[in-house]
């Protein structure tokens, strides 16, 4: 009788985007091999049936047992007559190799194939399966010039690189979770943005009252950061212009940070005047009013005060050079598709967007501080209206990069 292992049970908890899908995690001996653990639980969360291989360095670290009650699959750890790295990379659909040691990545740029990581993670290249790394050593080798020649030469393989982040003299293995989540996107869409320049608005602004009072809204910036990983992890060059966030920038993401509106607008054309995008999208929820003459010091709290607010700049008219694909949100308070859409073009018209994700506010339940969001996509050039439904940021994140990417092609 066949048994069900229970740590297969997690699949699917998070989302169904890699159901059906078997990813390889190659492990190698770092001391960020635990991490790898979280990786791969991540991946299965997302639908992932998830297979260990591991060098024998490894597996004197952490037991291979451990991975196998992990992922509910018995590691692989040697190559034998079973061709087992063969077999792998024929049936599964990408390898991660997380983390990477600073020899692991040298021979695999070079296509030394002398343990059953790399051998695994090069016969996959050669079938054409997209194969990332999540590199993890000491500062003094990643600054190596030897290092950077091989991370150079893997993206120019069409390796996906997720850099280490830099603390404590040491290029350590970043969050799990966003390692599995950026993953996640490059093998659902590969690089199909490499090539693409993209400017990405998140966050809210503030306006101050006083020395420590402000008026804002409460948007945490996840969209925009989804947004931003979901580019970067597809191939393409990404800035990040953000104001307050809940939410983490991720370390490898090219970002700049602003408090207010006017300067968000003032950076937008600072930018798109320096570069050439093809796509922005202004996922940000600037605040649409400014205090007119803040208090210099801090108000008495057992008095009364009035304050007048006043328009802020509108930062999507501060765009220098114009985009190839303008992609604008449109927060609503009506849940009412026909009225979402109605929003939707009057504010495609007034900033020539090529898209509108138009998205009903409903705090608690979706959209702002959420992990979810409602979208309703309008194309303005066409006219055409898509419901995108409700669902992961992440997910519409990736669905709303597909358009941008569509009429890129067309």
């Amino acid at each position: 009788m066949g048994f069900r292992h229970p740590s297969l049970d997690i699949t699917g908890s998070i989302s169904k985007e890699l159901a059906g899908r078997c990813v390889v995690v190659g492990v190698t001996a770092s001391a960020s091999i635990y991490r790898s653990l979280d990786t791969a639980r991540s991946l299965m969360r997302r639908g992932a049936d998830v297979h260990i291989v591991m060098t024998k360095a490894a597996a004197e670290l952490v037991s291979p047992k451990l991975f196998h009650w992990a992922t509910g699959n018995r590691p692989v750890v040697s190559v034998d007559g079973d061709i087992e790295h063969v077999e792998m990379a024929r049936s599964c659909s990408a390898v991660l190799i997380a983390p990477a040691t600073y020899s692991s990545l040298v021979k695999l740029a070079y296509g030394i194939a002398d343990n059953p990581v790399v051998l695994t993670a090069v016969t996959a290249m050669g079938y054409g399966k997209p194969v990332g790394v999540v590199p993890a050593m000491h500062e003094g080798m990643e600054r190596s010039p030897q290092y950077q020649d091989a991370v150079r030469r893997l993206r120019e393989l069409g390796a996906l690189v997720i850099p280490p982040r830099e603390s404590e003299s040491a290029a350590k293995y970043p969050d799990p979770h966003l390692v599995a989540r950026t993953f996640t996107s490059f093998v659902l869409r590969g690089f199909d943005m490499k090539g693409l320049r993209v400017l990405i608005t998140a966050g809210a602004t503030r306006s101050w009252i006083d020395s420590v009072r402000f008026v804002s809204n409460p948007s945490s910036g996840r969209m925009g950061v989804e947004l931003a990983i979901d580019s970067f992890a597809r191939g393409a060059e990404v800035d990040l212009l953000y104001g307050h966030m809940d939410v983490e920038v991720p370390h490898f993401i090219n970002s700049y940070h602003v408090e207010t509106t006017e300067e968000m607008a003032d950076r937008i054309g600072e930018l798109t005047s320096e570069k050439a995008y093809d796509v922005i999208i202004g996922a940000a929820a600037p605040l649409d009013f400014t205090v007119d003459s803040p208090y210099s010091g801090k108000l008495k709290s057992d008095a009364s005060y009035s304050i007048t607010l006043k328009p802020s700049p509108k930062t999507l008219k501060a765009i220098a050079k114009r985009p190839k694909v303008l992609i604008s949100f449109a927060a609503d308070v009506s849940t009412n598709d026909e009225e979402l859409v109605k929003s939707a073009v009057e504010k495609a018209a007034k900033y020539g967007a090529t898209f509108v994700a138009a998205n009903p506010i409903n705090i608690g339940t979706y959209g702002f501080a959420s992990e979810y969001d409602r979208i309703v996509l309008v194309n303005a050039l066409t006219n055409e209206v898509v419901d995108l439904g409700l669902d992961r940021k992440e997910v519409l994140a990736r669905r709303i990069l597909d358009f941008a990417v569509a009429q890129l092609r067309s």
